[in-house]
């Protein structure tokens, strides 16, 4: 990983750590009041819902405004997430404690939509990948080494909440130190931030399903029953093998985009195979390590699928972090379906079985279109002074100007834009801005269906 996606991936799996895991801080203090179910209940349905309209209302206030990018807001926010996560910790489970949680999750929500908007706009296209899958390992495996401590109830001592403090306090001061002296403002005046536009059309309305369907898959299948009454669910040992998954998925993706999507599909199928594989408690805690694992390749492709549609068109960046959001909407409703039938293994795995066909269906009615094989138009048309005619009168036909025709050119040979952006020896910025004025002209909404108009103009001049 080139230098730059490897401090975007520090600085954000710093700040994933201390809020992830102040989450969980917050959760141990439940126990002590209800049940397991109930608070399996209030974190993962009730608090992952107000995630949800955390992400929801830093998307429109990306729209509204610039001002939502400033450093500032990123960090009065990560304040009110502290301050809120402190005083839910310390009402000890009481009625104060879910209200405090509650404003202390849609905070977690607005603060991880901005960062990870941030890795969208910033990471390079072949890195970006690795860079979601790291930041998403750091904050796991910094969940696991914080709770290690006082033979591991770490999470629940008061002493905790001064790590945090100091977690978010080096957050910040780096974000401070990379992004302050641009006007206080993350992207400064790049002017490709503007327009943007938060109106997703058919596309990205059925990738959200598909996402959606991804994650109540995925939460549903891990509440198998263990043979023997025995149950494979600590929230803390589970990250380290998550972790791995993730790693594994964002190399993976940053390889193939093509097969990232079907490893993080094919893996979903896991989850049917678990009840066959389920023979005694022993095999069963090993099941649980492996759904983990897989669920690390369907968790880092919600982050790919639409940053990638961000990337590709700018004036759409909002989006980039809409595929979280559907992702905490389908662990919610598949954590209440996994509660409420995790009694009937039967009836789970027909409702597993249904789901995953009718996920299937419609990821493969995508599928082509998302990941044309192969990508590279070199690889589509073939090489000659008929192509050059043909794109010659391509690039007039739309209006394009000389650097949009270089960036155009280098498009088509596959080059991301800091490859294009060290060809032409210009900032990424500025590739980014001809990008979103090649997507204007052309009518296209991303690099492949810019590809796949040329190939189409060339085959029929």
């Amino acid at each position: 990983m080139k230098r730059k996606s490897v401090f975007l991936a520090l600085l954000g799996g710093l700040i994933y750590i201390w809020t992830g895991t102040l989450y969980i801080s917050v959760a141990y203090t439940f126990f002590d009041h209800y049940d397991d179910t109930t608070v399996c209940l209030i974190t993962d349905v009730y608090f992952a819902l107000l995630q949800v309209l955390g992400y929801v209302f830093a998307m429109l206030a990306f729209k509204k405004s610039k001002k939502a990018l400033e450093v500032r807001t990123i960090a009065i926010e990560s304040g009110i997430v502290f301050l809120t996560g402190v005083l839910a910790f310390l009402s000890a489970g009481n009625i104060a404690t879910i209200l405090w949680g509650s404003f202390m999750s849609f905070f977690i929500g607005t603060v991880m939509c901005y960062v990870l908007t941030i890795i969208t706009l910033e990471a390079e296209f072949s890195q970006r990948g690795k860079a979601f899958g790291l930041i998403y390992a750091l904050g796991s495996v910094g969940t696991l080494l914080l709770s290690l401590p006082d033979e591991g109830n770490a999470l629940g001592n008061p002493f905790i909440l001064i790590i945090y403090a100091i977690l978010a306090g080096v957050s910040l001061f780096l974000m401070f130190r990379l992004y302050g002296r641009k006007e206080d403002s993350l992207f400064g005046e790049e002017e490709y931030l503007d327009p943007v536009v938060l109106k997703p059309d058919r596309k990205d309305v059925a990738l959200f399903f598909i996402i959606f369907m991804f994650f109540v898959l995925s939460n549903i299948g891990l509440h198998f029953k263990v043979p023997g009454g025995a149950r494979f669910e600590s929230a803390i040992f589970s990250r380290s093998f998550y972790a791995i998954g993730l790693l594994l998925a964002g190399f993976l993706a940053d390889m193939s985009r093509r097969m990232g999507a079907l490893s993080a599909f094919l893996a979903l199928g896991f989850g049917l195979l678990s009840p066959a594989l389920q023979i005694n408690a022993g095999t069963s805690a090993l099941v649980q390590i492996l759904a983990y694992i897989f669920l690390g390749f369907p968790a880092l492709y919600r982050m790919t699928i639409f940053s990638d549609e961000a990337e590709a068109d700018h004036s759409k960046f909002p989006i980039a972090t809409l595929g979280v959001a559907a992702a905490l909407l389908g662990q919610a409703l598949g954590t209440f379906l996994g509660i409420r039938l995790e009694e009937n293994m039967t009836v789970l795995v027909c409702v597993m079985l249904f789901l995953y066909i009718l996920t299937g269906g419609g990821f493969f009615a995508y599928f082509t279109v998302l990941y044309p094989n192969p990508k590279k138009a070199d690889d589509l048309l073939p090489a000659g002074d008929r192509r050059e005619m043909a794109f010659e009168q391509y690039v007039q036909e739309k209006g394009l100007n000389t650097k949009q025709v270089q960036v155009l050119k280098l498009i088509l040979d596959g080059a991301s834009n800091g490859e294009i952006a060290e060809r032409l020896f210009v900032a990424e910025s500025t590739v980014k801005y001809h990008v979103k004025h090649i997507l204007q002209a052309t009518g296209c909404h991303n690099r492949n269906e810019l590809i796949e108009d040329f190939r189409k103009h060339y085959l029929n001049p």
